[in-house]
């Protein structure tokens, strides 16, 4: 068309020039006609051509437009564009790419290549890669790694396909480009690295997963969810969870249970359930439901862990740190917490509260002597007995050792929880009184019980236990096997026998010790042979205090020792003067405390003492209680028998008050025993006391040991001991404890 029209005008302009040459020479005569018809036509072709031309300018316009959104396209395309040639020069990039990178446009240009991005430990891959894409025509994919400016390396995936050169410019070279498409797939990649991890982890989890549909049908287990169930997956998936209930919760909890997973998306507790083989097990179940973009529930996923043994380990934990492993009763800790609760709500309610402090009497002599396995029965037959003596909702407790203590609460006055405590005390008194049947053989114990009240005598645990362990030491002091208030008087006591041992601490610095010598007669001649050494305390302010009230006390904090090694001195270092001054047959009795005769060093310690004093040992008199030999029989014996080789002797004191002495007797090797001064009192009017020392008597002469008897304080007690063949006695009838100086004089004036 566009051809057509202008050979169209070209005849047109001729014939207009021709006229106009006629009519410049008036040659030839134009017609008007022709004229007009030629103008006419003209004018039309030059109105075409100006449509035209318009058509021309919106067409070009609208192509501008398209490149431009072409561009626009290019440049802002969710994907990077490159456009390489076959050296892999950048002839062209995106924006995308740049902002992807973090350049800008110029400094991908310049003749930069697109290996100076690639990261250098993808370079091998890229090379190895790059010329395929011109060999072979189909896409080709390539993973690798682009640089980025101040940013961490980009993963991206590239695919490319030739373009012809004239593609890009009119005049290009043959060589074909490039046209790379760059695609980032960190997120993608980060997205399947999560999944392949969530994978591993659902597989690999040690707690059990099950995935249900929005029915509750279970669409998938993990391998810890058969460990735990027993159940294969093939065995439960389509399968309602319900494969697994226990029926140890009622339809109430599991309704709780759905309705908040409904109305919080979750739930999470300890549930029973029941594995493939009917075992019950207890887990930590975790539920949560799973929604889509909408927020409709697609799925719910449970997560648990089996925790019955955990629990049952737990629940051990508890038991040995709240109550004692040998009688089952709270421990000290588990009585604290509930007698402070006690004292809250008494408190609150205006109410009275009771605290019995128990303590077996000589139950250390029977443990040591007996054993400790008849010890702990006789303990946990003691907590059952006592349990049955209070009510259910009153707690018993043992601290430890053989020490108890019961709470009695909820009683309205003090006159109530008065008698009732004492009904409960006078009970228990009764109870443990009766003979223990442990593993065969009878047995007996008592008890002392002290006793505190809340609110009068205590606001605390604190207080309220010091007062009722004040209270029972106040009845042992009154003979054992009874109960006893506590009251300020005790209070009183309390502080004195503190005063005491802190002012016992300082006793041998001060030299407030000296010993008072009592005489031994031979029954027979009359004659003193012998001195006991007796200790006494001149207390700067308290004056002479007699050994029971301080030697308890020493005994318990271990000054005992040094105590005793000063007595043994003291008492060799006084016959050698005797000896001196002329009563060269004199001899000295010694007691050792229950400390002293566990002290591995103890021969030696006396072994010192003679060598120190120039003594000979057979003029040396030990003298150990029963119940203290008792402790340890193999121990026992040793000591004994160094002693022995020693050649010292060694008496037995306070013979016939311990447990079952006439059977172990034959294993001691003891040179005297001293008959104690509870069965010569009444001597001549009880027959029991009769039959009892001349038993031991006789049993000593065919044993060829010696006997003493003490307490003796009128002549009949001495005339029946002599028929009886008793060598020995002691006791005010012949003299009082005296000091050193005048024990000479007794015995020059003695009989």
């Amino acid at each position: 068309m566009r051809h057509k029209n202008t050979s169209y005008y070209n005849i047109l302009r001729e014939k207009a020039e021709s006229l106009i040459a006629m009519q410049e020479e008036d040659i030839v005569l134009f017609d008007q006609s022709e004229n007009a018809k030629i103008f006419h036509e003209l004018t039309v072709h030059q109105v075409e051509l100006e449509m035209q031309n318009e058509q021309l300018r919106m067409a070009q316009a609208e192509l501008l437009v398209a490149q431009r959104n072409a561009s626009q396209f290019f440049d802002r395309a969710p994907v990077g564009y490159l456009i390489l040639n076959s050296k892999a020069q950048i002839l062209q990039s995106n924006r995308t790419i740049h902002e992807w990178l973090n350049y800008h446009a110029g400094e991908f240009e310049n003749d930069k290549y697109f290996v100076h991005f690639i990261h250098h430990e993808d370079l091998i891959i890229f090379n190895a890669r790059y010329q395929a894409f011109f060999k072979r025509p189909e896409n080709k994919r390539i993973e690798l790694r682009l640089n980025r400016y101040r940013l961490p390396p980009l993963l991206v995936e590239l695919s490319g396909r030739l373009v012809k050169p004239h593609v890009l410019q009119a005049n290009a070279p043959e060589e074909p480009y490039l046209l790379v498409n760059v695609v980032d797939i960190s997120s993608h990649k980060q997205l399947e690295d999560e999944l392949r991890l969530a994978a591993k982890v659902f597989e690999n989890s040690d707690e059990g997963i099950l995935i249900t549909d929005h029915q509750l049908r279970i669409v998938k287990v993990n391998p810890a969810f058969t460990a735990v169930t027993g159940y294969d997956a093939d065995e439960v998936i389509g399968k309602s969870p319900t494969i697994l209930k226990s029926y140890k919760h009622s339809p109430e909890f599991y309704r709780q249970m759905w309705n908040k997973i409904n109305r919080e998306g979750g739930w999470q507790g300890e549930i029973w359930n029941r594995r493939k083989n009917g075992d019950f097990y207890l887990e930590c179940l975790s539920i949560n439901a799973i929604n889509d973009q909408f927020g409709k529930v697609t799925h719910f996923i449970g997560i648990f862990s089996d925790i019955t043994r955990r629990k049952q380990t737990e629940e051990q934990i508890e038991i040995m740190a709240h109550y004692d492993a040998l009688t089952a009763l709270p421990n000290r800790v588990l009585f604290n917490e509930r007698l402070k609760h006690s004292i809250v709500r008494a408190t609150r309610h205006k109410q009275w509260v009771s605290v019995l402090f128990l303590d077996l009497d000589r139950f250390k002599t029977l443990n040591d002597t007996l054993g400790h396995f008849i010890g702990d029965l006789l303990l946990q037959g003691v907590a059952k007995r006592l349990q049955n003596c209070v009510r259910e909702s009153d707690t018993v407790s043992r601290f430890g050792g053989d020490e108890f203590m019961i709470v009695l609460s909820d009683f309205e006055d003090e006159q109530s929880v008065t008698l009732h405590t004492a009904e409960i005390a006078q009970k228990i008194l009764s109870e443990l009184s009766k003979a223990f049947d442990l593993s065969g053989n009878k047995f007996m114990t008592t008890t002392s019980v002290g006793i505190a009240f809340f609110p009068k005598d205590g606001h605390s645990v604190a207080e309220l236990m010091k007062n009722a362990d004040t209270a029972m030491y106040h009845a042992k002091e009154q003979g054992r096997n009874n109960y006893q208030c506590y009251s300020d008087n005790m209070r009183e006591q309390a502080l004195t026998r503190s005063t005491l041992e802190n002012d016992l601490r300082s006793v041998l610095e001060n030299q407030e010790l000296v010993l008072y010598y009592q005489p031994i007669v031979n029954l027979q001649t009359s004659e003193i042979v012998s001195f006991e050494a007796l200790i006494r305390w001149r207390h700067p302010k308290r004056g002479l205090i007699p050994p029971d009230l301080f030697i308890p006390i020493a005994e318990e904090t271990g000054l005992i020792i040094g105590i005793g090694e000063w007595v043994l001195h003291s008492a060799c270092q006084q016959l050698k003067r005797w000896h001196e001054a002329g009563r060269s047959n004199l001899k000295m009795s010694v007691n050792l405390s229950a400390r002293q005769f566990m002290q591995h060093d103890l021969v030696e310690v006396v072994k010192h003492a003679l060598n120190l004093y120039a003594l000979e040992p057979q003029y040396l008199e030990l003298e150990i209680t029963e119940t203290v030999i008792m402790k340890n029989m193999n121990q026992t014996i040793k000591m004994l028998k160094g002693l022995q080789h020693l050649g010292v002797s060694i008496s037995l004191d306070d013979f016939g008050t311990g447990y079952s002495s006439l059977t172990y007797l034959k294993q001691f090797p003891v040179n005297m025993l001293k008959i104690d001064r509870s069965f010569i009192r009444d001597i001549l009017e009880m027959n029991d006391d009769k039959v009892i020392v001349n038993s031991i008597i006789a049993i000593a002469q065919h044993m060829g040991i010696k006997i003493i008897t003490e307490g003796i304080e009128h002549a009949g007690q001495i005339g029946y001991l002599k028929n009886q063949g008793c060598q020995f006695g002691q006791g005010y009838f012949f003299a009082m404890p005296c000091v050193a100086e005048e024990c000479l004089f007794t015995v020059e004036n003695f009989g």
